[in-house]
């Protein structure tokens, strides 16, 4: 799906199954980075960037949808950082005892619909696939993970039947099957399906309450480069850090929005607020 593939020693990209969950992060050369599916392409520009810390190259990035990351954390996974594209899974990760006290907000993210570039569907904008979604397959994210929060809180608030064929465990598998033609269409982050280039098409969605998330980064509670980990986590919530999400097709996270005074309706901050779907979830 992505073209460009970063050059770091013990990257491993993970399946949605809880393959790794007793791998030792010790083996890794610099910190062990569980990271939502849908990061992949932000992380990947930020390890590309000259300016940043030599740790952010040196870091080991694996990717899968945030409720398997969690399950592996939970089943004694070791890692150094974790990037969860919901709050709420952080919130579970802390009072489990494997994330340290403050986590922060990177970025945000939101649906689109994405068809094939092809477009077997014949669909031209999402309130055509609003009217005919019953005689189109479509793909969504599961509900366990936070796309799937999304999909579902979209699906409520525009009293909408997505008619849903497939629910997968991961949004990178829903932007799968949407780039190979094997369904009409697919709810995924805006920021995969810009990272699709010219194998998608992205339909924006309508604006409505609970249509964002939020990337977490938190620190391990037991960390196995402990220093690494916490420069890492620094850069990630610095402006260079910021950038690279935004190149990637985020959107600021919510007190970014703030201090440009912008603001995001549905989206808030670790303390309650308007929240989204997905940060009361998964990627």
């Amino acid at each position: 799906m992505l073209a460009v593939v970063l050059s770091v020693a013990g990257a491993l990209t993970l399946s949605g199954c809880a393959a790794g969950a007793g791998d030792d992060a010790d083996d890794a050369d610099g910190p062990v980075v569980l990271a939502a599916a849908s990061a992949e392409p932000a992380l990947e520009r930020l390890a590309a960037d000259p300016d940043v810390a030599d740790v952010v190259s040196a870091m080991a990035p694996e990717y899968a949808g945030t409720s398997t990351l969690v399950s592996q954390i939970e089943s004694g996974r070791s890692f150094d950082v974790v990037l969860s594209a919901s709050r709420r899974h952080m919130t579970r990760l802390q009072d489990g005892g494997h994330v340290g006290d403050g986590p922060l907000p990177v970025a945000t993210n939101r649906l689109v619909l994405a068809v094939p570039a092809e477009n077997p569907g014949q669909i031209e904008s999402f309130a055509d696939f609003a009217d005919r979604s019953a005689e189109l397959t479509t793909a969504i994210c599961a509900p366990q993970v936070p796309c799937g929060m999304l999909a579902e809180t979209l699906s409520d608030q525009l009293a909408l039947d997505l008619h849903a064929d497939t629910e997968e465990t991961s949004v990178a598998s829903v932007l799968s099957k949407v780039s190979l033609g094997e369904v009409d269409a697919g709810l995924v982050y805006r920021t995969d399906a810009a990272a699709a280039g010219e194998d998608v098409r992205a339909l924006e969605v309508p604006e409505h309450d609970g249509g964002t998330n939020q990337m977490w980064a938190g620190l391990s509670a037991a960390p196995t480069h402990p220093q690494a980990a916490e420069q890492l986590l620094g850069e990630l919530a610095s402006e260079d850090g910021r950038a690279a999400f935004e190149e990637a097709g985020f959107l600021p996270p919510p007190a970014a929005e703030s201090d440009d005074g912008a603001g995001a309706a549905g989206d808030a901050g670790p303390e309650g607020g308007s929240g989204s779907a997905a940060d009361g979830a998964d990627s």
